[in-house]
């Protein structure tokens, strides 16, 4: 018997990072998400390993660097316990060799989220929901790195998709979810997700069970295109922000970033 009246919480999620307003003010903003709960706080991987056992939530958001047990070395021991729970690592960092140990194994239900370039609470909410999903999340800026480092990438496919592919895949590669390539192509999600899985067919790799099919074939296509070659685009020019107040300019951007959203939240 259901109730209309008693909304349930179906995302369990516990918040690890060793600033207590970060862990503290990104509970707050994800708890106003129907379909999130914060069941529990942790200030570092070590008492995260205990807090799991005993909270066994449905997604850890993780930070990257901390005391005692940093959010990689965590996230590696939980997947190992619990290999169905899913990980966000929340960072800072972006260097090649923390992204690959992160990504290392089992990339379902993985998503590595930059702190300095999350926008809004949206992407946070989002990533949460794909992972709990068993769906892969990379920032688009992580996604750009790996490809302009990828060094072996079987990709001889390009030649053998059709035009309608090579838009499909062109969108993916921009970052668009089948939604939004169904509404920029003009054509059904279903129709889209059958273009996906053709592509995939044709993928050339190396037979990888658990590896992302949908970053696999965006790594492959801008290998093909060559937009692996191309040089850093202009920052687009932004407005002049206000000095920051004396009491925030020892903080870090991303922790100032967090500041805001709660303000406005």
């Amino acid at each position: 018997m259901t109730t209309d009246s008693v909304a349930v919480k179906s995302i369990k999620v516990l918040m690890v990072d060793d600033h207590e307003l970060m862990r503290q003010a990104y509970g707050m903003l994800l708890n106003t998400d129907p379909d999130i709960q914060i069941v529990g706080f942790a200030g570092d991987g070590q008492e995260a390993l205990g807090m799991v056992d005993r909270l066994n939530p449905n997604v850890v958001i993780m930070d990257g660097r901390m005391p005692r047990l940093d959010g990689v070395s965590a996230s590696r021991i939980i997947r190992e316990k619990h290999p169905d729970m899913a990980i966000v690592l929340l960072s800072a960092f972006d260097d090649d060799e923390f992204v690959r140990e992160f990504l290392k194994g089992d990339v379902k239900g993985k998503a590595y989220l930059l702190k300095q370039s999350l926008e809004n609470l949206a992407d946070l909410v989002q990533a949460v929901k794909d992972v709990a999903e068993g769906k892969t999340y990379l920032a688009s800026e992580i996604v750009a790195k790996l490809a302009r480092t990828e060094s072996k990438v079987e990709s001889q496919f390009l030649s053998e998709l059709t035009e309608r592919e090579r838009e499909v895949l062109d969108c993916m590669a921009r970052g668009h979810s089948n939604a939004a390539i169904a509404e920029d192509l003009f054509i059904q999600p279903r129709t889209v997700e059958r273009h996906i899985g053709s592509i995939f067919g044709k993928m050339r790799l190396q037979p990888q069970p658990k590896a992302h099919a949908r970053v696999q074939a965006v790594l492959a296509f801008l290998h093909d295109t060559g937009r692996l070659k191309e040089g850093p685009r202009p920052a687009p020019k932004q407005e002049e922000q206000p000095a920051p107040k004396a009491e925030d300019a020892d903080q870090p951007d991303y922790l100032r970033h967090v500041k805001e959203m709660t303000k406005s939240a």
